[in-house]
Parts: structure tokens; C-alpha cells; sequence
């Protein structure tokens, strides 16, 4: 297994593939296109620090970069895309496994958003009758 983490962060987490789309796919496919299995896949994964189990702890916004790229990938070539690819992989190799989410946190956040969409929701309603 001598791939290149960046190309499998890019292709595992970021839907990019080395001809610049952005297309997700799961670890089976990954893992094939590497001529792995899914465990050698999980395996080069966790030895680089970027297993998914790492990345769902970590305090990282991924899902963010992964829209980003999404919409930049309407408009930018590949090596734009590469090149922001970069930028997100970097980021997330100074972040993953040292900033932890703080579950109860969000947790708490959400319901706090679920509470206030309520209120709004009950306020529309008296409105309207």
C-alpha cells in the first residue's frame, strides 16, 4: 500500500477523483480503485490518521469542505480543485485527533435550535388562525 494519503483523503472524504470530479464514494469503491479490500482500505486509513472513526471525534467541519468543493467544482479545473483539496487536507492534519467534539455540546445546540423552531412554528400558527 503505497498510495498517497492526500489522493485517498481527496477520493475518501472529499469525493475527488484524480480527474477533478466530485463524486462520493463508499469504501468498497474506494478500496477498488486503489485494488484494495475495504479492511486494507480502513487499515491505510487508520495508519495515516485519517480513519473514519478519527474524523467523526474530531472537531472538524468536513461536511462543510465537502459542500465547498461541491460548488467550486462547477467552476474551477482541476488543479484549482486539487490545489483547495490541499488546502482542506492540511487543515484537517493539524486538527484530526487533537481538537475532540464535544458531543454533549451539540447535542445541546440542536435542541436548543429544535426549541426555537417550535416557538416560531407556534407563533406562525396563532398568526394565521
Amino acid at each position: 500500500m503505497d498510495s498517497d494519503p492526500f489522493d485517498v483523503f481527496c477520493l475518501y472524504y472529499l469525493g475527488l477523483t484524480p480527474e477533478g470530479e466530485v463524486r462520493f464514494q463508499n469504501a468498497n469503491q474506494v478500496a477498488r480503485r486503489f485494488n484494495w479490500t475495504p479492511d486494507a482500505l480502513l487499515e491505510f486509513l487508520a495508519t495515516h490518521r485519517m480513519h473514519p472513526d478519527l474524523v467523526l471525534n474530531t472537531d472538524f467541519p468536513l461536511s462543510r469542505y465537502q459542500v465547498d468543493l461541491q460548488i467550486a467544482a462547477e467552476k474551477e479545473d482541476t488543479e484549482t480543485l486539487h490545489a483547495r483539496a490541499l488546502g482542506i487536507y492540511e487543515a484537517f492534519g493539524q486538527t484530526a485527533g487533537k481538537k475532540r467534539r464535544d458531543w454533549a455540546k451539540e447535542i445541546e445546540a440542536e435542541r436548543e435550535a429544535d426549541r426555537e423552531a417550535a416557538l416560531e412554528r407556534r407563533r406562525e400558527s396563532k398568526r394565521f388562525r
